[in-house]
């Protein structure tokens, strides 16, 4: 039997606009809601970051969150965990991770209540290493995934009838070449569904194996519209058919296929051969050769530090802030593949924040001074880009 996953992965950032989020529930998240319980035999994994679903109830769409867990009550969709607020697990402490994780849980616990019992992690833009690898296995998790294109850069062909384990987890490989062509380009899911069974049989020839392709859920609809019918709901309708290939969860191939010893390096889904071949494997959220990342993340840094005494001694609301001054979006869009300030300041004002509020608490004005100046060189980094942008 040849079997493959769908990850879709639900995510809005906690400085996202409410009017925003309204749109995408309507354009996306409902029509998803949709198939998941539909009669068509859905079986798909699903992250979301519990800083959507703390929006999704402030802003009223209960019914979204009602169908979610209905689908997961029913079987049709299983939750995979990840950090709250979608912090770059790599590039922080597993302390941070840690507790990004028990928000998570909690959080989205409190919300789907016992629908919500997830077996594996989705890592925030699918940022992996050996390190939180173990601090996942740790925590109880069976697996976690990643892309394969940095494994295949090291290794050679991924796995299809194996898991590769490091630190005790299971690191799942989602195909980055289908993956990425489904997501920019349009794809009809009965004719998606016969060229990937023909691939798959010259692959895998008799033998059992699988394959997994993950995505933002956001593609299905929002970032393409009606996309969601012509190709998730088109594929439901003719797997019902098929006698071949089935569709399974991600915690459902973990229990069908054994685990072996492998190296998966430092990766994530945004990683080009290119930044693979330079070792920058986290291109986009702290790339070795962007000075706007560089300060970003002395200034974050350094936020971090101070918020951490100030709740050493007690200061909650400090704690709160740095959760979600962490979040990754504020890197990616300093990335050299897009560039918005905007976004880029709307993340540093959260840091300012929480630094200004951790170091009056402590009284610590020596530690507000050095992160307005890490701040200011921040501000001087990006203006640099934007006056060599017009050259």
């Amino acid at each position: 039997m040849k079997y493959f996953s769908i990850l879709l992965h639900i995510y809005q950032p906690p400085t996202q606009l409410g009017f925003v989020v309204d749109d995408i529930a309507r354009e996306c998240y409902r029509p998803l809601v949709d198939i998941f319980n539909s009669e068509l035999e859905p079986r798909f994994t699903l992250n979301i970051n519990y800083s959507l679903t703390e929006i999704l109830v402030n802003r009223g769409h209960f019914d979204i969150i009602d169908g979610l867990k209905k689908a997961a009550l029913n079987g049709h969709v299983e939750f995979a965990d990840s950090g709250a607020y979608h912090p770059i697990f790599p590039l922080i402490p597993l302390s941070e991770v840690k507790r990004q994780l028990e928000l998570n849980r909690k959080g989205n616990q409190s919300v789907f209540g016992t629908a919500y019992a997830p077996k594996g992690i989705f890592p925030p833009e699918m940022c992996f290493s050996g390190h939180v690898a173990r601090l996942f296995h740790d925590q109880g998790y069976q697996w976690c995934i990643t892309d394969d294109l940095p494994y295949s850069f090291h290794n050679g062909t991924p796995p299809y009838d194996f898991i590769p384990r490091m630190g005790g987890t299971g690191v799942f490989l989602r195909s980055n070449s289908w993956s990425n062509d489904i997501s920019f380009h349009g794809w009809k899911g009965k004719e998606f569904l016969g060229i990937l069974k023909e691939r798959l049989f010259n692959w895998f020839g008799e033998k059992d194996g699988y394959m997994i392709i993950g995505m933002d859920g956001e593609t299905f609809g929002h970032h393409h519209k009606y996309y969601e019918e012509k190709f998730l709901r088109s594929l439901l309708y003719a797997l019902r058919d098929d006698k071949d290939i089935k569709l399974v969860t991600i915690s459902e191939l973990f229990a069908r296929f054994p685990m072996r010893e492998a190296y998966v390096p430092p990766s994530t889904w945004s990683a080009s051969l290119k930044d693979l071949d330079v070792d920058d494997p986290y291109p986009l959220w702290h790339s070795k050769f962007n000075p706007i990342h560089h300060n970003q993340w002395l200034l974050t840094n350094h936020v971090m530090s101070l918020a951490w005494k100030a709740a050493e001694q007690g200061d909650t609301e400090t704690r709160k802030l740095l959760d979600k001054a962490i979040y990754s979006c504020q890197y990616w869009w300093a990335s050299s593949w897009n560039f918005d300030p905007s976004q880029v300041f709307r993340g540093a004002y959260l840091l300012l924040d929480t630094l200004e509020h951790a170091g009056n608490f402590l009284k610590d004005r020596e530690g507000i001074r050095i992160g307005r100046d890490l701040y200011n060189n921040l501000v001087y980094s990006v203006f640099d880009r934007q006056k060599n942008a017009g050259k």
